[in-house]
């Protein structure tokens, strides 16, 4: 009897160190999931990367050193990645990346200290090396897509290139540009005074005038070329990236004819050519336009940092542009409902009542009548003053106004404040 007891205690014993063994891997294997989607960008700095999925979603996984990484077949390591790659991703629920399978164009990997960039060119100096970026070439800064205006000197940078190719004005042709450097405020406006090292900017949206320093490692161009201090001059219009604990400014871009050649386009995408770096806009009032695309070029669809290849035929696009050259500064382009457009959609004209940084909420002043209304500033509000992009802090009470928003929950689409909008269209 004594050795039966013993058996079966012996039995149930066994059966618990089982299941105490097999329930890590149980739950390991409940835990891992999968995807599959192009590599939109890396954080080198905060070890993430973004995948568009094949749905259309995006998601954020983080990496370390656990992480194990494979490309075109071959045991690799993240750097080797390149912005486009098409990926097959395991991770845990908490969005750690166990395994990353990639795949892609065969490439080099020129990395270092970013030396210059050429705004005009293209031309971007790493460590010594000369890389050349064009409208393909896929930019991202501190894990944000870019255009090759947002690269300092002050950035370390990774550049995957042709392996087999040059151009002849310079440089392997860069599949992309991967950096990390210090964070930076950005400032659109008219350069308004000159003093010694230092450059005083007058912004367009009517806020406090900003000095910055140039230091020999700020990176300055005049009408896209590169250019000393001695070329600046007071009237220009100037926009400049700086750290804003320093105010040392780590680029300075300046038109000598001012808005002079400048011009807008609003209309539809009639064709794209990411090879030739080009994008033709149907505008509404009929005919078209032609627009070549730089690596310079900032890109936005829906509202989100883009490149060319994510432009659509089909969608529509507000592009600015040199009427001289036709080189696209700025598209911005989206579907029917991305930039606002609400079959739902409210507009209201008025006057600046009161404004809530913290509830983030503003409330105006209809004109003609009637009692306030008070709308909700979320991520997605685009909000401009006097033509510049603006935050909910720089609006201030008593000047015009005019929004789109969603009347069911009040969230503001668009807020256009300024002290000189008329109502010319009334």
């Amino acid at each position: 009897m004594l050795s039966h007891k013993f058996i079966a205690a012996l039995g149930i014993l066994c059966l618990a160190v089982v299941a105490v063994m097999t329930a890590p891997a149980t739950r390991a294997e409940t835990d891992a999931r999968n995807l599959r989607g192009k590599l939109l960008t890396i954080d080198l700095r905060a070890k993430t990367l973004q995948v568009r999925q094949d749905n259309g979603t995006t998601k954020t996984l983080a990496f370390s050193k656990k992480t194990e990484f494979v490309r075109n077949g071959k045991k690799s390591k993240v750097k080797s990645l390149v912005l486009r790659d098409t990926l097959q991703v395991k991770y845990k629920a908490n969005s750690n990346a166990v395994q990353v399978a990639a795949t892609g164009p065969a490439s080099k990997r020129v990395a270092g200290q970013l030396n210059g960039a050429n705004k005009g060119s293209g031309q971007v100096t790493i460590n010594g090396k000369l890389v050349h970026s064009t409208a393909q070439t896929h930019i991202v800064r501190n894990g944000a897509i870019v255009s090759l205006s947002r690269l300092t000197r002050h950035d370390k940078i990774v550049a995957h290139v042709k392996p087999n190719a040059a151009l002849e004005n310079g440089g392997a042709e860069a599949f992309d540009l991967i950096a990390h450097g210090p964070e930076e405020a950005e400032i659109h406006g008219t350069l308004s005074a000159i003093s010694g090292n230092q450059v005083s900017i007058t912004p367009s949206n009517g806020t406090a005038v900003v000095t910055v320093n140039v230091t020999s490692a700020t990176m300055l161009e005049v009408d896209d070329r590169n250019a000393t201090l001695n070329d600046l001059a007071v009237g220009m219009q100037v926009e400049a990236d700086y750290d804003p604990a320093t105010l040392n400014a780590f680029d300075i871009e300046t038109d000598s004819d001012g808005d002079d050649d400048d011009a807008e386009i609003h209309g539809t995408v009639a064709a794209v050519d990411a090879v030739a770096g080009t994008i033709t806009i149907a505008p509404t009032n009929g005919g078209s336009a032609t627009l070549t695309v730089k690596s310079s070029t900032e890109i936005e669809v829906n509202d989100v940092d883009a490149a060319l290849v994510d432009i659509q035929v089909g969608m529509l696009v507000e592009a600015d542009y040199d009427s001289t050259t036709l080189i696209a500064m700025e598209i911005d382009a989206g579907s029917d409902d991305a930039d606002g457009a609400d079959d739902n959609a409210q507009e209201l004209k008025g006057v600046v009542a009161a404004v809530n940084s913290a509830t983030q909420a503003v409330t105006i002043t209809p004109d003609g009548g009637g009692g306030n209304v008070t709308l909700n500033v979320t991520a997605g509000t685009e909000i401009e003053i006097n033509d510049e992009d603006a935050t909910i802090a720089e609006i201030t009470v008593g000047a015009r106004i005019e929004a789109e928003y969603d009347p069911s929950t009040m969230n503001a689409h668009e807020l256009d404040i300024g002290n000189d909008k008329d109502d010319d269209d009334d």
